[in-house]
């Protein structure tokens, strides 16, 4: 049990350490999206989307699964899987690819673009694709 607790404490440790908060807004056609995102490593980062130009009693909520595939100094290459859901019912599933470009010295704040087809997974839902653009800010140390 001993051994356990350590272990635990060693890998709470380990994750805290390389994680990092980043908030970031997404425009498209379809309206924008308000993101929260937390860095578990240099690579994992789970995010959640909400689209604030919807009405209270049709809500979507997005959560997203994102991994860098490219993870250099001035940008990130991505792809994840999201789960797209509405308070009136109905989800859609997307597999997303995007990229994160820190153009500037200070590399918390940077640019974002993102292409997804995605699938409702009722029947009668049609495929589509989507694609964004926007800004994204690491709340905490960059990483250089």
């Amino acid at each position: 049990m001993k051994s356990f607790i350590i272990t635990l404490l060693f890998l709470t440790v380990s994750v805290y350490s390389y994680s990092q908060s980043i908030v970031s807004y997404h425009q498209s056609p379809n309206g924008g999206q308000a993101a929260y995102a937390y860095e578990f490593n240099e690579r994992f980062r789970p995010e959640i989307r909400l689209y604030p130009n919807t009405a209270i009693e049709d809500f979507l909520v997005k959560l997203m699964f994102n991994y860098d595939l490219i993870d250099k100094e001035n940008h990130e290459f991505y792809s994840g899987i999201s789960l797209l859901g509405s308070t009136v019912g109905g989800a859609t599933v997307g597999l997303a690819v995007g990229i994160n470009i820190y153009p500037f010295e200070n590399k918390n704040f940077g640019f974002l673009m993102e292409f997804s087809p995605n699938i409702p997974l009722d029947e009668a839902g049609t495929p589509y694709f989507s694609g964004s653009w926007g800004i994204r800010y690491r709340l905490q140390k960059s990483k250089d």
